[in-house]
């Protein structure tokens, strides 16, 4: 019976480390700091080939895609990581069906311009926008698929998994943003125009539907990209570039002028393909391959400046800024002033686009063609850049405006680009009336510049004063006026009843500024702090309170007070205060204070009382010493343990006698085992059950099936098999052993 023991000690933790290290590799992670999520869905269209483990320039497909989201040094994600200040903080996630891509219905020349070539494409603007929307619907039902049929989402490699809860990172119940990446037309046979359904675009789609177990997460918007990872017959050089490490990359322009789509901010150009800002923002014209910089309205807008990045001009003078998205002192990045008679408002920004500029901003990248090439750079003049934009717009636009009338225009220059528009050393502008502005100097990276003439009379306005602080202009962001020392911000907090181990308090309001207390909500009776407080509730002997101890037993006695353990004082017996450590223990749970043997005996018989002191009142007990039993009764109690004893022994020697000489005997005991063993299995697997229990949600028909639970019950299945086999193989071996 021992080794049968032994055997299934054994196979419980085989069993064990089975079930907790099985799917090590399918452990969930969420282990960086990214605040919102990109989720990139491959597809390719039918009639063609998988795509995404082609090798391009020694890299794949997967890879080249996770360069130009995720690890490159110029990618989606570090730009915006560079241009929000750290405040956007992005991951691209894969999600694959069946470690591939997924399978669209229709060829891809369905979704393209018709042609001699491509006679299944659509013929008109109306045929055209229906095909749109069913390729939309169609991408998304076959995302819904690979969702439901249990593949995770993944890095590129398919080999770190994600819950699908990371999709929605600011919790508002929609995906953060969804990359539709289909393989690029190397062919070249099929036509793309700039409205065509295979088109770089941001679109809304809200049919994509991801139940986490704990909620349930839609689509909002998403990004399509046709990428460019192909080589075009006769192309030596091809869509691919390499970063100063040596990875290959796309273009990441285009995925990062739509993910700008994503955050709320529009296009810059109008829909005959005209810009009045061009190279000054990458919401107009981006350059290819690594774009620049976003202009500072547009940071502002998103909520990536602060007060002290952009301040309002009130007055002539000379005003000094940084480059916009470079490091340093706490200077400005910015400048704005309302022109009233306008409905304009200035914005004054520097931008550097030499090597000393930020990242994104410079033109002297590392970056190489394939071919070993660097990429050439863009000759944009560096210095101060200054934009009208009509003062009632929040998210500039300049899709439905054209010259003279531009909702958000880029002052000065020769050039349609405004690659010569920033002002220089010793240059200025004519703005507005006889306002003027000129460049003084430009020295690490600040700018200083003076605006002169008429500057419209600034009257402060908006913001509420309150208790502690004058109100603040919601133009130039000064304070202005008085206090309102009667504007508070009140917390309400409801009356809380007192325990043993808590204070209470009564019904009262705080003001979170001036940090007063008041009895009512409209804040007329002040009341002093301590007088919201209610004290803890006398404490009382919950465990111990009227036993009885002998004298000479060589036990303790343990009591136990429901006062908090934090509270505890001291042990009073008697009236006299007692010796910590010396007299008695006391340990938390609540407070349960042990008096020592050594102490008991020397007590008087009879009662005694025990006070347990804490910071809220003393609980008390009663125990009585009596005297030790006599000789003759103990005597009789080990006599009769003695014959007990012996019974049981001679007990044991019939059982075995009669094993011995019964083969039916052994037969019997051989079922014995048998419903042990079934018995011992039972347990391990209502155990397992109990330790390993999904969430009630992970059942539902509409839940995702990540693929975790299918193997952990093949697994489960194969250890209880395994385990059975163990204990079989020893039943077998102790009957042999018995015949």
């Amino acid at each position: 019976m021992r080794k049968i023991k032994l055997i299934l000690l054994f196979c419980t933790v085989f069993l064990s480390i089975l079930l907790l290290t099985g799917d090590k590799d399918r452990i969930q992670a969420d282990d960086d700091d990214s605040n919102f999520t990109n989720l990139v869905v491959f597809a390719r269209f039918a009639g063609e080939t998988e795509f995404i483990n082609d090798v391009y320039e020694g890299s794949s497909v997967r890879k080249i895609t996770d360069n130009s989201y995720n690890a490159g040094s110029y990618s989606v994600g570090d730009y915006y990581r560079c241009v929000s200040d750290n405040k956007l903080r992005m991951r691209s996630v894969y999600l694959y069906d069946n470690g591939g891509s997924i399978v669209l219905s229709h060829p891809r020349g369905y979704y393209a311009e018709y042609s001699d070539i491509n006679t299944i494409g659509y013929k008109d603007a109306s045929e055209r926008a229906s095909r749109m929307y069913e390729l939309r619907q169609e991408w998304s039902e076959a995302v819904n698929n690979a969702i439901s049929s249990g593949n995770k989402i993944s890095d590129y490699n398919n080999t770190v998994y994600y819950d699908y809860g990371v999709l929605d990172k600011d919790n508002n119940g929609t995906i953060d943003s969804i990359t539709i990446i289909y393989k690029n037309n190397g062919a070249g046979n099929i036509s793309v125009s700039w409205s065509s359904p295979l088109w770089n675009y941001t679109d809304y789609v809200n049919n994509i539907s991801v139940n986490t177990g704990k909620k349930t997460i839609n689509s909002y918007k998403y990004v399509q990209i046709t990428n460019s990872y192909c080589k075009p017959d006769g192309d030596t050089n091809g869509y691919l570039f390499k970063d100063e490490d040596d990875r290959v990359f796309v273009s990441i322009a285009t995925a990062v002028h739509e993910m700008g789509h994503i955050m709320g901010l529009k296009d810059l150009y109008n829909s005959k393909n005209a810009s009045p800002v061009y190279f000054m923002s990458v919401m107009a014209k981006h350059i290819s391959p690594v774009p620049q910089f976003m202009s500072l309205k547009e940071k502002e807008v998103l909520g990536w400046t602060d007060e002290n990045d952009i301040k309002t001009i009130l007055s002539e003078g000379e005003y000094s800024l940084k480059a916009l998205g470079t490091s340093g002192a706490d200077n400005i990045t910015g400048y704005k002033m309302d022109i009233p008679e306008k409905g304009k408002t200035l914005y004054l920004e520097y931008r550097n686009f030499e090597d000393n500029g930020n990242k994104y901003d410079s033109q002297y990248k590392q970056m190489f063609k394939i071919n070993g090439n660097r990429v050439d750079k863009i000759p944009l003049k560096s210095g101060l850049v200054c934009y009208l934009i009509d003062s009632d717009t929040k998210f500039p636009s300049n899709m439905y405006f054209s010259s003279p009338k531009w909702n958000y225009e880029v002052l000065g220059g020769q050039y349609n680009t405004k690659a010569d528009a920033a002002l220089g050393i010793g240059e200025d502008i004519w703005i507005y009336g006889d306002i003027y502005i000129s460049v003084n100097s430009i020295e690490n990276n600040i700018l200083t510049f003076e605006i002169k003439g008429g500057i419209p009379e600034h009257i402060h306005s908006g913001g509420v004063a309150t208790c502690v602080s004058r109100a603040v202009c919601e133009v130039c962001h000064e304070e202005y006026g008085e206090l309102n020392k009667d504007n508070h911000k009140l917390q309400h907090v409801e009356a809380k009843a007192a325990t043993v181990t808590q204070e209470g308090n009564i019904e009262y309001y705080y003001c979170s500024l001036c940090l007063k207390y008041f009895a009512d909500s409209n804040a007329s009776k002040q009341i002093d702090k301590d007088s919201v407080v209610t004290s803890k509730l006398a404490p009382e002997i919950i465990a111990g309170d009227k036993c009885i101890i002998d004298k000479n037993s060589d036990k303790a006695i343990t009591f136990k007070s429901n006062a908090a353990f934090s509270d505890f004082v001291k042990v009073e017996l008697d009236g006299r205060e007692l010796v910590k450590d010396k007299d008695y223990t006391v340990k938390a749970g609540s407070i349960i204070v042990i008096l020592n043997p050594d102490l008991i005996k020397k007590l008087s018989t009879g009662e005694h009382v025990i006070g347990i002191a804490s910071s809220s009142g003393t609980a008390s007990a009663h125990f009585t010493v009596k005297e030790p039993e006599t000789e003759s009764i103990k005597e009789t109690e080990t006599e009769t343990e003695s014959i007990k004893e012996t019974e049981t022994e001679t007990e044991s020697i019939k059982e075995s006698e009669t094993v011995m000489e019964s083969t039916k005997g052994t037969e019997l005991e051989t079922e014995s085992i048998k419903e042990s063993e079934t018995e011992t299995i039972s347990q391990i697997e209502s155990e397992t059950t109990s330790q390993y229990t999904f969430d009630e949600n992970e059942t539902n028909a509409s839940s995702i099936n990540t693929g975790d639970r299918n193997h952990g019950k093949l697994w489960l299945v194969i250890a209880i098999i395994a385990l059975a086999g163990c204990i079989a193989a020893a039943v077998m071996y102790v009957v042999s052993k018995r015949k």
